[in-house]
């Protein structure tokens, strides 16, 4: 389960990526635990047998399986949960905080790619590189750290087939079996080495394999055996252990090994991403500052926030309106909460399997396992052989054949790892640009002799201000919660993009340049000035401004039965007098009211 960001956030709630990583790292673990138990006892027994020091050599291989065994069971249960914590994945570019303006690193190629629609690729070079993706041409769409992988794997593989065609040739040149046992010797150990050493940096290493390295290969190759015979006299004798014969088991298993990565990586590899992208273009003209644009375009990314998760921000900048007239520029670049793609919401032993991205990732730990066993089996005959009493110094095969084995099985589990941490998601992108001139200008509304009520207001009058809209929905890859995310498609969003142009286009010419009172004691205030203004300015009673405004007047504190005449005459309109049966302008009866 991921991150719970709240209650109701239950989109980031995803499935642990590595649960079928964790299996074999587990059954990996419970091999070398049980085989490191298995000859600790077996190093016991040869203690009470009394065989001398060759005791001690059990004792060191149960400890050595042992502690591997609780490794790979320490990297298992370090990844039984897996969290997408506040702010992971990582963003595209640099986030700015709530109330900081600008952009930061990252923001100038983000905005690049989305102005263009085009996602930019680091292009390939040598000529290893040039034959890969000659061989393999859709490998130039896949994510940049899937063609380092790639890349590194067509190295190795070509580099061990390099070696174990050195080692077939240099065999047919051998003159003696001592010569014949450090050859085996050396091409056994720059193997290891081989499998090794690209781990060592993780999934950007590489093994290279240039044209002065493949000259030094074909090289060795050749002479490798004139060389070994040369100095073979000031050499120790190995007693008999000929590794010849396991260095090539070992490349051919090696062989293998990069194949199966290799297909595993070319599987992860999908059709040519669609890189559009929907812009809208609109010119606006406002009587307002033009940072109200960004005042509603805020209002509106916080509605469309994911999970009530705040968006990602990129790239902020304000209009400034400094002095009587000027240009301005402001823009806003958010993305939404990065959210995992619907095929990542299944991960298990049968989804693995039917998947062509996990089935082979799914073998190639099956073989970490596999080359985990073969070695365990070949360090328990060896302090099998040791407790029995049988010190030959050929029993050091044994230990030879099993780091061979070990090695394999280092490089497939960690290998696949890179691959298991793969993460793709789905995200909305939105930038807004907006470029204009402006003008201060000063209004008044209201005749200055006949109207009573007049307003006036400083506006900033925009004309013909370009707006610019750009939406998309972004597939975005990462490999693993700390490292860097690519965007790896794009897809215009052209009705989205063409509704936020016409709301912020409607806000803007809604923008009022009038001033007006909205507030109801205002609104009470002015209405009984209307009221007075009616009486030219003569005082009133307070029953006959309310009455002027359209209220009831109060009730009196004693109502009485007679009936009391109207505030102002019916027949001309003006004021009567308190207790008058007729109007003293016309003469009109109140009496009847």
């Amino acid at each position: 389960m991921a991150y719970e960001y709240g209650s109701s956030a239950k989109g980031l709630d995803f499935p642990n990526p590595f649960r079928v990583e964790n299996v074999f790292r587990f059954i990996a673990a419970a091999i070398l635990i049980g085989g490191g138990l298995i000859a600790l006892f077996q190093g016991r027994a040869g203690l009470y047998a009394h065989i001398g020091g060759w005791a001690l050599a059990p004792i060191i291989v149960g400890v050595a399986m042992f502690a591997a065994g609780i490794q790979h069971a320490a990297v298992g249960l370090s990844r039984l949960r897996f969290f997408f914590g506040r702010g992971k994945p990582a963003g595209l570019a640099g986030e700015l905080a709530d109330a900081q303006l600008g952009e930061l690193a990252g923001a100038v190629a983000l905005k690049s790619t989305i102005r263009g629609g085009a996602i930019s690729v680091d292009e390939p070079t040598g000529a290893l590189n040039g034959l890969l993706y000659s061989l393999v041409r859709s490998l130039i769409w896949a994510p940049q750290r899937i063609q380092w992988v790639a890349q590194r794997l067509f190295r190795t593989g070509l580099t061990l087939a390099v070696v174990l065609l050195g080692l077939l040739v240099s065999l047919l040149g051998v003159l003696s079996e001592k010569d014949m046992a450090w050859l085996g010797l050396f091409f056994f150990i720059y193997t290891a080495a081989l499998l090794l050493k690209p781990l060592e940096s993780g999934s950007q290493a590489s093994t290279h394999l240039g044209s002065a390295g493949l000259i030094v290969l074909v090289l060795v190759a050749i002479l490798a055996p004139v060389l070994i015979h040369t100095i073979s006299p000031a050499l120790p004798n190995l007693g008999g252990i000929d590794l010849s014969g396991q260095a090539l088991f070992l490349l051919l298993c090696a062989l293998i090994s990069v194949l199966v990565f290799f297909v595993a990586v070319l599987r992860q590899m999908v059709a040519p991403p669609q890189t559009t992208m929907a812009c809208e273009l609109a010119t606006v003209s406002m009587n307002a500052p033009p940072n109200q644009i960004l005042v509603e375009l805020d209002r509106e990314m916080q509605r469309n926030w994911i999970e009530q998760i705040p968006n990602r921000r990129y790239a902020r900048y304000v209009p400034q309106t400094v002095g009587d007239n000027g240009t301005f520029h402001g823009e806003l670049l958010e993305e939404t909460q990065p959210m995992p793609r619907e095929d990542m919401r299944t991960v298990s032993f049968s989804h693995a399997l039917a998947e062509p991205r996990y089935r082979w990732l799914t073998v190639l730990s099956a073989l970490g396992v596999l080359y985990t066993v073969a070695g365990s089996i070949a360090l328990l005959l060896f302090t099998h052989q040791v407790t029995m009493g049988e010190l030959a110094p050929t029993l050091w095969k044994y230990v030879c054949y099993a780091g061979g084995m070990f090695s394999l099985a280092l490089f497939c589990l960690r290998a696949g790892h890179i691959l298991w941490a793969r993460f793709d998601f789905v995200s909305l992108m939105t930038w807004v640009e907006i470029d204009g001139s402006f003008q201060r200008a000063h209004t008044a509304v209201g005749a200055p002799f006949t109207d009573r009520v007049r307003t006036e207001k400083d506006i900033v009058s925009v004309n013909d201000m370009t707006l610019r809209v750009w939406v998309a929905e972004v597939d975005s890859v990462t490999f693993g919660s700390e490292s860097e995310r690519r965007i790896v498609g794009l897809r215009g969003l052209t009705d989205r993009a063409s509704a936020l142009r016409k709301q912020l286009e409607n806000f803007a010419a809604d923008q009022s340049s009038v001033d007006m009172p909205t507030s109801r004691r205002d609104v009470e205030k002015i209405a009984a000035l209307g009221a007075m203004n009616q009486f030219g300015g003569r005082p009133a009673s307070p029953d006959a401004l309310l009455k002027a405004m359209g209220g009831a007047p109060a009730p009196t504190s004693a109502p009485t039965d007679a009936p009391k005449p109207p505030a102002f005459c019916p027949h001309c309109g003006v004021a009567t007098s308190v207790g008058a049966r007729f109007c003293a302008s016309c003469g009109h009866s109140l009496g009847a009211m």
